[in-house]
């Protein structure tokens, strides 16, 4: 969770050490106690409690072809920014459920956009007809009209998480 805030309005930088510590103990419990059969564990970070599982589905499904395998790389580079920075990630076979993953619990859909053009439609598509209860956005620039949107976004009342691709360290709440 680095210093970002969490869904519940939770500074970590606020928590005592002591505490942090218990959260990464019980991040990394959870993380353990995955299936094998279900799921592959590919990162657990020490530093935030911050984790990443797939599902042995997803994988197979990114085998299939080029457009498939391209897409899952994409994904695991956002999941991965995610778990660094203190989120539990489970990367979920899309063709099953509609959204991507699960974000500390909540069902998310991830998206990857270097302008502002259908970032509410995407936002809408992924809520209304995906399944997801939140978007997640990797945004290559911060500009007005990205601005603009998440501002309809937030008017909208769809929960989003975003960053920046060149500051992947801080995660930004909507």
């Amino acid at each position: 969770m680095k210093d970002n805030a969490t869904f519940a309005d939770i500074f970590v930088k606020d928590i005592n050490l002591e505490n942090r510590a218990e959260y990464i103990r019980e991040a990394r419990a959870k993380f353990d106690a995955y299936d094998l059969s279900k799921w592959k564990k590919k990162y657990f970070d020490k530093k935030t409690g911050g984790y990443l599982v797939v599902e042995k589905d997803r994988i197979a499904q990114s085998k299939k072809h080029d457009n498939e395998r391209d897409k899952f790389n994409r994904e695991q580079g956002m999941n991965m920014t995610l778990a660094r920075n203190g989120h539990a990630v489970e990367h979920l076979d899309d063709h099953k459920n509609g959204y991507d993953i699960h974000l500390d619990g909540i069902k998310a859909d991830l998206k990857k956009t270097g302008s502002h053009n259908n970032m509410v439609h995407y936002a809408k598509k992924a809520v209304r007809e995906q399944g997801a209860d939140m978007v997640v956005f990797e945004l290559e620039s911060n500009t007005k009209k990205i601005q603009e949107e998440l501002d309809k976004l937030k008017r909208l009342n769809i929960k989003v998480s975003y960053y920046f691709s060149n500051d992947k360290s801080k995660m930004h709440y909507l």
